[in-house]
């Protein structure tokens, strides 16, 4: 009586094989429909052959082994038509390993044909987990016990003690333990892409909502300049420099919504020379307004570095950095705008005396959605280390709760010019 032994163990081993190649398959590359059903069948073909060349039980009447699990499982999984070809597979195979038998003809077509009618009946795509694991081991049992009695109807075949252990009890556990590992795999797959469409799902909000961010920095800045239109006495020459700023700033607010609708087909960044000295006293400039209404009085220390970047997204990383940083001291205070050149780096700090922050927030400064202010949304500071880093730039941050922030941001020199103090 064979209940257990090393074919048992090899045929098992085949098919939970088989199993984990399919998932490995389907993982990797989260495709539905054709593709499963071309890696089920492959999977479950080999496992069909590696079962049958290692038989459990061979005499003159009956071949035994568990190539009816793959099988089974190829039809439920992987549906009707790979079933069919699984089933050509199955009888081309036996043929060529043990020759032609008309019984095995009739009983594989007609488990194909229970099996498929019992999917149908019982909508086994719909089923859970655990009434699928119940639904293929009754199909098993069953198939075992009408495949015993066409073997008995058509041949001489003894159903005896040894028949119902080695034959129906055997497999029908082994159909349980295998159905069961079938569904935890697939159950992780069917988890993975969702995650992938809840991380594409958050990946539009924060770009929908980085848009948004990204665009108010220049209307803050056209509209500090509006205001100060309207000054009575204002000088013409103010006049018309407020003017072009503030067109400038329309300007990079168009350009920054074009940055954005191209996002899912950038074109390669336009890489240029950029002064140091040059953008941050234009940044400097771009925030006198809203230095002025918060009566934070800026002070420059700038020496003159040139790094390759691009400069629209260098203004706007400083520029978040910097309007935080004003915004940090809603009662007023300093600014230092200061740079340096030192050891082939160009060396910018940043520093206000607000606030500040505690370890716990630096460590999540640069994180979507989150900001020390009350309306913030983090994304403006979460575009800026991107961009530096992008850049070739490091950035640290050193604060203290009373006393104010400082950034420090460090980019490898291209070539310097000229040292000049502004």
């Amino acid at each position: 009586m064979i209940i257990f032994n090393q074919d048992v163990i090899n045929n098992f081993f085949y098919i939970i094989l088989s199993i984990f190649l399919i998932f490995f398959l389907v993982e990797k590359k989260l495709i539905q429909g054709w593709y499963t059903r071309g890696a089920t069948l492959v999977s479950f073909s080999i496992a069909i052959i590696l079962c049958m060349l290692s038989p459990i039980y061979n005499n003159p009447y009956c071949v035994h082994d568990l190539r009816m699990i793959p099988f089974v499982l190829g039809i439920m999984y992987g549906g009707p038509y790979t079933g069919f070809a699984l089933l050509v597979v199955l009888l081309a195979s036996r043929t060529m390993i043990y020759g032609w038998s008309i019984v095995a003809l009739v009983i594989y077509v007609v488990i194909y044909l229970i099996t498929v009618m019992g999917m149908k009946g019982f909508d086994f795509p719909t089923l859970t987990s655990r009434k699928k694991v119940i639904f293929s081991v009754v199909l098993f049992t069953i198939h075992s016990i009408v495949a015993a009695f066409i073997a008995n109807a058509m041949t001489v075949f003894v159903i005896d003690k040894s028949y119902l252990i080695n034959f129906i009890a055997l497999p029908s556990v082994g159909m349980l333990i295998l159905t069961y590992i079938s569904e935890t795999l697939f159950k992780q797959i069917q988890i993975k892409q969702a995650l992938v469409k809840i991380e594409k799902m958050e990946v539009l909000s924060q770009l929908a909502a980085s848009i948004s961010h990204e665009v108010k920095n220049p209307l803050t800045v056209i509209k500090g300049f509006l205001r100060l239109l309207n000054q009575d006495n204002l000088p013409a020459g103010k006049k018309e420099q407020y003017l072009t700023i503030a067109s400038s700033e329309l300007k990079r607010a168009e350009e920054i919504i074009d940055d954005y609708l191209t996002f899912a087909k950038p074109d390669p960044d336009q890489v240029e020379n950029i002064s140091i000295s040059e953008q941050l006293q234009k940044l400097a400039d771009m925030v006198e307004p809203l230095s002025n209404q918060q009566s934070v009085l800026v002070h420059k220390n700038i020496v003159d570095g040139t790094i390759v970047g691009n400069t629209r997204s260098f203004q706007q990383a400083f520029l978040n950095i910097i309007k935080n940083a004003i915004e940090s001291m809603p009662q007023g205070g300093d600014l230092k705008i200061e740079s340096e050149v030192k050891k082939g780096n160009a060396l910018i700090n940043i520093s206000d005396t607000g606030d500040g922050m505690t370890s716990e927030q630096q460590a999540r400064l640069g994180e979507p959605y989150f900001s020390t202010k009350e309306k913030g949304t983090g994304l403006g500071l979460m575009v800026s280390y991107r961009i530096i880093e992008a850049m070739g730039g490091n950035i640290t941050v050193e604060s203290k709760i009373g006393k104010g922030t400082s950034f420090q941001i460090i980019f490898p020199i291209d070539q310097m010019k000229n040292s000049s103090s502004i």
